[in-house]
């Protein structure tokens, strides 16, 4: 709905367009007022009719204020008066109106001045009835704030995790070394195997507490997007793995990544995540072998009124691991989930987890295909290029 706050022309000589101009008064879904100088009302639709709660004989005749409570009506009038004799009226405009009945609706509202014989100037204002979108509106709004709340609270969370929680632990790992040193022979076989325990389970707590804050720093320590060489970021997670690979004999294959908009350092934690994974999830008959590909492909993104597309990247991660039943897909990705024991492998749990939430913190999507005892492909698809982004890609 636009309209100019202008004069226009308005003649009856052609009756077609006669025809059509009363076609679209009375079938139009918006409201439709004709007001004079004085704000009196020359000729309303259905429509507006039907949003006001007043018929045509109720409305015809009288000032345009009888929809407003009484109180605003006579302020309302000589603005009216004294905007229309300037022609000082705003062509588009969104306001909630409180109408005679106490209900309040929220009406986009247009403007344009004509000029129709016998009458003279006149205005004709349009209104939509915006309400129910006004209210999703301030739903979303409300969303946002809670959502802040919520990102709010991760932050809080992450000082409370990196201080008051880390540093009990620290003093049990140091006093716990101090007792090994100074009473370990005192202790003898048990108390030392108790002792160990005591050690090994500040270390989970330790690596499950630095695994928190990473989930946490996802989204509420974001940084800005950057164009992030793939491939260079691969190599550089082989080299931290480099002990690891050998001790195991992996043969790993780094194919032609693409250079993506990202946060460098979340690209290097997912990459770390799922070859980290791929080598640790091995079959102890088999030396382990890891690829890591890429392709590029555009898809297109409806939005309201057109369609527009955009170039992805989908990185691969394949093993020739344990696999797993994709029954259970949508588990390996929650928080705390694991499909086997802690003495079978080592981890908090938490890896695929801060892994999915970098992915969708990009815009991206994540899954994984996989047989027992085959191995498994994780999937990750990414747009190439971010919103925020200025690169050119």
């Amino acid at each position: 709905m636009s309209a100019a706050a202008s004069p226009a022309s308005f003649s009856g000589n052609s009756a077609l367009a006669v025809s059509v101009l009363k076609r679209v008064w009375e079938d139009s879904l918006d409201g439709m007022r004709l007001t004079d100088e004085n704000g009196n009302i020359l000729r309303v639709n259905g429509a507006f009719c039907q949003m006001v709660g007043k018929s045509t004989e109720e409305l015809v005749g009288q000032s345009f204020t009888v929809i407003y409570e009484s109180k605003h009506r006579e302020s309302t009038e000589a603005k009216h008066r004294m905007r229309f004799s300037e022609r000082d009226v705003a062509p588009l405009f969104e306001r909630e109106l409180l109408l005679w009945d106490g209900t309040k609706v929220w009406f986009e509202l247009s403007n344009s001045f004509l000029e129709i014989e016998g009458y003279g100037a006149v205005l004709l204002s349009i209104f939509r009835d915006i309400s129910e979108r006004k209210a999703a509106e301030e739903t979303m709004r409300e969303f946002s704030e809670k959502l802040e709340r919520s990102n709010r609270e991760l932050q809080d969370f992450a000082y409370v995790a990196s201080h008051d929680l880390q540093e009990p632990l620290r003093k049990v790992a140091v006093f716990a070394d101090r007792l090994k040193a100074k009473h370990g022979e005192a202790l003898g076989e048990e108390g030392l195997d108790y002792l160990a325990r005591m050690q090994n389970a500040a270390l989970r707590m330790q690596a499950l507490i630095n695994d928190l804050l990473s989930f946490s720093r996802v989204a509420s320590k974001s940084q800005p997007f950057a164009p992030v060489d793939l491939g260079k970021v691969a190599r550089e997670v082989l080299d931290d793995l480099e002990t690891r690979i050998e001790q195991l004999g992996a043969s790993l294959e780094i194919g032609d990544l693409p250079t993506i908009d990202a946060e460098p350092f979340h690209m290097r934690q997912l990459l770390q995540n799922l070859i980290g994974n791929a080598l640790k999830f091995n079959r102890p008959d088999e030396k382990p072998v890891v690829r890591v590909n890429a392709r590029i492909f555009t898809e297109k993104v409806d939005i309201p009124s057109h369609s527009v597309s955009r170039k992805m990247a989908e990185i691969s991660v394949s093993d020739n691991g344990i696999g797993f039943d994709e029954k259970y897909l949508d588990r390996i990705f929650q928080v705390f989930q694991r499909l086997h024991s802690r003495s079978a492998y080592e981890g908090t749990g938490m890896g695929l987890a801060i892994t999915r939430k970098i992915v969708e913190h990009h815009g991206g999507q994540i899954t994984a295909t996989s047989k027992p005892g085959e191995g498994s492909t994780f999937v990750v698809t990414i747009p190439m290029q971010q919103q925020n982004s200025k690169s050119l890609i």
